[in-house]
């Protein structure tokens, strides 16, 4: 297969999967991404530029990590799936930009819910400098990965993930929306959320059931100041546990007194049948405020 055809397209992927008698695993979540014009749209919404240093989770068979070093990037790749590394060594171009391709890339096997950041990255990304995140999510996995990225202990310049379009839809719905909940909150307080483009289910191989978007995420210049992050998002949590109740019951748990739970609601200068879906993040904040921490 001639390697000027990109992975990506659904020609050279083919060949792939027969060349390495390789299938998408399911338990994995694996649809591979075979629309170029996909892939090239990732990495222009991650505004990609020569130099960049990129963190990708799943590479899959390189389809998207393909562009990102084209585009001059330095990628760093988390990768579940131990029969891919050989074929990411295969199929990478050995050479980008005059430079061996293990001055360029680096995979590492591991979970990245299970990922040190900084111990990951010491030695191949410079830390005084700005850091990326492009990636193809799993469906099955994209909620976790997500909350991972947010609490990293990393600061990004943008995060740019392909997901499932229901997903993208929770990231950036508003108060009163039947999607917005405890994930919604948890990144708007971080992140500015931008939806970049959708991605029909035929791009993928095998396809699935449902459409994709790519939504970039970039850091607040100035965030609410929510206090204790891990209280905080429990209390966000423990608001949305049964979120067809109203916001009185489901506050009973964290605020037996009856009396100080109701003026607690009337300092919210909401009606008390409230559901907590109709709730602006700086009632959240006031709400956490009021809770006793656990710890």
């Amino acid at each position: 297969m001639n390697s000027d055809i990109p992975i990506g397209s659904p020609l050279r992927t083919e060949a792939i999967i027969n060349r390495y008698f390789i299938h998408a695993k399911r338990k994995l979540g694996q649809n591979f991404l075979v629309d170029h014009d996909a892939i090239m749209g990732i990495v222009h919404a991650a505004n990609i530029k020569p130099g960049d240093q990129v963190i990708e989770i799943g590479p899959g068979i390189g389809s998207l990590t393909e562009q990102l070093l084209l585009a001059g990037a330095k990628v760093f790749a988390y990768e579940v799936d131990d029969s891919l590394p050989e074929i990411l060594r295969n199929e990478l171009p050995s050479k980008i930009n005059g430079e061996p391709l293990n001055k360029r890339f680096k995979l590492l096997l591991k979970d990245v819910l299970k990922a040190n950041f900084k111990d990951d990255l010491a030695g191949f990304f410079d830390f005084t400098r700005p850091i990326k995140v492009a990636a193809n999510l799993p469906y099955y996995i994209t909620t976790p990965i997500i909350f991972a990225l947010n609490q990293a202990d990393l600061q990004f310049a943008n995060v740019t993930l392909m997901m499932q379009k229901e997903v993208a839809d929770r990231l950036q719905a508003k108060p009163g929306n039947k999607e917005y909940g405890p994930l919604t909150i948890a990144v708007q307080i971080e992140m500015n959320v931008n939806l970049a483009f959708t991605v029909k289910n035929r791009s993928f191989i095998p396809r699935p059931r449902v459409d994709s978007s790519v939504v970039v995420l970039t850091p607040l210049k100035n965030k609410p100041d929510v206090g204790d992050i891990k209280h905080f998002n429990w209390v966000v949590k423990m608001c949305f546990a049964q979120r067809r109740k109203t916001l009185n019951n489901n506050l009973k748990s964290l605020l037996p007194d009856k009396d100080k739970r109701e003026q607690l609601i009337t300092s919210l200068n909401v009606d008390p049948r409230v559901r907590p879906e109709e709730l602006t993040i700086s009632q959240f904040i006031q709400i956490a405020r009021a809770i006793p921490s656990q710890r």
